[in-house]
């Protein structure tokens, strides 16, 4: 049976961790698109973005790493992007697609927070594997959310600030500020959130683990 798309986020997540030369590989496409762009233009430097960002996402599913639907979603979403900016000649609408589509998904996570399956309930394990703790678990469940809400309210304040500074600089530069000023600032929160996850759930996970057990 197909499992559901929940269910296959920490999976995902998961090959990723395993492999840290995910992370620099994941870095390909910028710094194509600074080459290219520096030498021989824009237009280029879209192309070889587009161009690398595709051969990553096949290298993965030629390495046996299981993207399912991702495959198809990922390889169109590219395509589009790199089409859009090559035809219309502007950096704004091929670096806006990501804005855009960074917003997108912090607004869908936010969402996740107010239903009985937020996003992060099915991330936390891969910070921290707690034996009594799970989705079942009110209190669990309720930090998840709370954790959640507070992620997509970060993304959505760094995708503003994206849109805003995309408008007054260049594309290069962009992609420079995003590396070494976004990425760092959404690190941090991270870390803040992984610290509150223990700081709420680890009392509560040696609370249950040291009552007796039932038969």
């Amino acid at each position: 049976m197909t499992s559901s798309i929940p269910d296959r986020i920490p999976d995902l997540i998961e090959q990723q961790r395993r492999s840290p030369s995910g992370i620099v590989a994941s870095l390909a496409p910028s710094i194509g698109f600074l080459a290219a762009n520096n030498w021989f233009g824009l237009v280029a430097g879209m192309v070889a973005a587009t161009v690398l960002s595709a051969a990553l996402i096949a290298i993965r599913r030629g390495r046996g790493q299981a993207v399912g639907w991702l495959l198809p979603i990922s390889l169109g979403y590219v395509m589009v992007r790199g089409v859009a900016g090559v035809m219309t000649g502007s950096e704004n609408v091929f670096f806006g697609f990501g804005v855009a589509t960074s917003a997108a998904v912090a607004v869908a996570v936010g969402v996740s927070a107010f239903t009985r399956h937020p996003i992060a309930g099915y991330l936390l394990p891969l910070v921290v594997r707690y034996r009594h703790l799970s989705m079942d678990h009110p209190l669990y469940r309720r930090v998840a959310a709370q954790i959640t809400v507070v992620w997509a309210i970060a993304e959505l304040a760094l995708t503003t600030w994206e849109a805003w500074h995309l408008s007054n600089v260049t594309g290069a530069q962009f992609l420079i500020d995003r590396t070494l000023i976004g990425w760092p600032v959404m690190a941090v929160v991270i870390f803040l959130l992984i610290f509150y996850v223990r700081f709420r759930l680890d009392p509560h996970e040696r609370h249950l683990a040291s009552m007796p057990q039932t038969a």
